[in-house]
């Protein structure tokens, strides 16, 4: 099928905003379905997301009292996100994408509202929410984009989609701990929510619809366990999901641990906003990678993210005993994840076929629960015996060893 230029795509003009072709193109860039609209749509949810990117793991350690106790919170909400995810394509074939999508966007909102109780149920419920509301926007927004973007075009669109988010995950972790501490419980909550009303209303503008060129919305669903066995059988799926698995793996544990790591060190809960702010402010890079992939090739800009991340995760182990060390290495190693957030979903995007895209990206994105749920596991297991280096350790091993996995990818991609 032949897809039109990105700002302009559009699949059924008659389900969309009527705009006239005289209009000013910002106008059409941000009201039609491509690039740009969809960074918008990510970016407004990531705002929903990343002003309580923060606040949830330092209250979970403000309720619980121990690191530990916040990893086995993680793996019980991992689990139970995981399950419900698998029910995302039953759902889209129910009620049909988009009120999943608007469904998404509501758990996001209940979050907030979840979280302002200060309780443990309305911490792991409002976890719980924000878990299931992501799968579904996620997978979604994903099936969007691979309906209205060409194949060839994704290595720009991926990055540019990061890129305008940029400002949301930069801004959004030290923003919640900031309102928190100024105003007190419920004010980051508020900014959440807000946000999660304005792109509901921008969805609402935006009417999109689903490609009916593909099949896979109108097929049978099979069952979550079919999906599994046919997706473990396709070698690209399995090497396109362990790459972002990884990546997923690193911003886990640099959004959790490092904030409690320095409250302990005695710096405080603005240390860890300002860290994950700054993290998430490389997210501006993107379309640098973009532009490098487009130069060189995927595989070795991906190759080389892994095992530069890894190596200064050790770093930091090393350095545990000065705060400031530790930061600068895990800001460092922020490059290769951001790099990897910018590349690491396109080898999917590229190799599932288009008939089975709501289950195999249901599947697919699985890797977000099980970063969560397995490293939450194992770093609840380390952290029974010893400190938080053995969390830094034990990340850099894993991404050092994904690197090599990574060699796997094809030379052309």
């Amino acid at each position: 099928m032949r897809f039109p230029p990105l700002a302009d795509s559009i699949q059924s003009p008659s389900a969309l905003p009527l705009i006239q072709d005289s209009a000013p193109l910002w106008l059409r860039s941000v009201s039609r379905p491509g690039a740009i609209v969809f960074a918008l749509m990510f970016t407004l949810e990531s705002l929903t997301r990343a002003t309580l990117l923060t606040i949830i793991p330092l209250q979970a350690y403000a309720i619980l009292g121990r690191a530990q106790d916040v990893s086995l919170l993680y793996i019980v909400v991992g689990l139970a996100g995981v399950a419900a995810s698998f029910t995302i394509p039953l759902l889209i074939r129910r009620f049909r994408r988009r009120w999943v999508y608007v469904g998404g966007v509501g758990l996001l909102i209940a979050t907030a509202g979840l979280l302002t109780t200060g309780t443990l149920a309305g911490q792991a419920f409002g976890m719980l929410c924000r878990a299931f509301g992501a799968a579904a926007l996620n997978i979604t927004l994903s099936l969007y984009v691979m309906d209205y973007i060409r194949k060839r075009d994704l290595v720009r669109s991926e990055p540019l989609k990061l890129m305008f988010s940029a400002v949301a995950w930069a801004a959004g972790p030290l923003l919640g701990v900031a309102l928190q501490k100024r105003f007190g419980q419920g004010a980051a909550e508020l900014v959440s929510a807000v946000s999660g009303v304005t792109l509901l209303c921008y969805f609402g503008y935006l009417r999109l619809t689903e490609n009916p060129a593909v099949a896979a919305a109108t097929r049978p669903v099979a069952n979550p366990f079919a999906n599994i066995r046919r997706f473990v059988s396709q070698p690209r799926l399995r090497l396109a999901w362990v790459i972002p698995f990884a990546r997923s793996v690193f911003w886990s544990m640099f959004f959790i641990y490092p904030p409690v790591y320095f409250i302990q060190q005695g710096l405080g809960p603005l240390a860890g906003g300002l860290l994950g702010s700054l993290g998430n402010a490389l997210l501006i890079l993107t379309p640098l990678f973009g532009r490098l992939a487009q130069r060189i090739g995927m595989r070795r800009p991906i190759i080389a993210a892994l095992a530069g991340s890894g190596v200064l995760c050790l770093m930091a182990t090393l350095g545990y005993h000065h705060p400031w060390v530790v930061a600068a290495c895990l800001a460092a190693a922020a490059i290769g994840a951001v790099t990897l957030d910018a590349l690491a979903n396109i080898p999917f995007m590229r190799a599932v076929h288009p008939y089975e895209r709501p289950q195999m990206t249901t599947v697919f994105r699985t890797y977000i629960d099980f970063a969560d749920l397995l490293s939450a596991a194992l770093y609840s297991v380390l952290l029974g015996f010893f400190d938080l280096r053995a969390v830094f350790c034990a990340t850099g091993l894993g991404l050092i060893a994904v690197s090599f996995v990574a060699r796997l990818l094809p030379r052309r991609m």
